[in-house]
């Protein structure tokens, strides 16, 4: 995604002690700004139970929950760090579950521009010294930079 990151849309050191929790306030965010739709909380979390989308990353785990275009107004993406580790299950691994301190909810608009959107995304996360830069962050605005960076 191209988009700038909104520090409206950013979270730092969010406490949460659940999934659920951390896609409600995600999804939330996202909607209170017109990005998407009020279905999207409950179709992210339905997504999220049947598709999981945790990632291990060798220094953090991440999560990217989402909902399908449909309930897409416009693209934007909202991020939380949390201050303790959230439990999501891996991505393509279910029974695996990680400790998950970066939250990534990506709103994109077209199907197509979902599947390239999420590799993308996944893929610049793979970078180490951004993961870091996220991890540090103490504010909305440190987190909208690092994103921005």
């Amino acid at each position: 995604m191209t988009e700038p990151v909104s520090r409206e849309l950013c979270v730092a050191g969010l406490s949460a002690t659940t999934s659920e929790m951390v896609i409600r306030e995600l999804a939330a965010r996202l909607f209170a700004r017109g990005h998407v739709t009020e279905m999207y909380e409950k179709a992210a979390l339905a997504r999220e139970k049947a598709s999981p989308t945790g990632l291990p990353f060798p220094d953090v785990g991440i999560a990217i929950p989402h909902a399908e275009p449909m309930h897409v107004v416009s693209p934007a993406l909202a991020i939380a760090t949390l201050a303790h580790g959230v439990k999501f299950r891996q991505m393509g691994s279910p029974g695996i579950v990680l400790d998950v301190r970066i939250v990534v909810m990506p709103a994109l608009s077209a199907k197509e521009q979902a599947a390239a959107g999420l590799s993308a995304l996944i893929e610049r996360l793979q970078n180490g010294d951004l993961r870091a830069r996220l991890l540090a962050a103490t504010t909305a605005d440190h987190v909208a930079a690092a994103l921005g960076a």
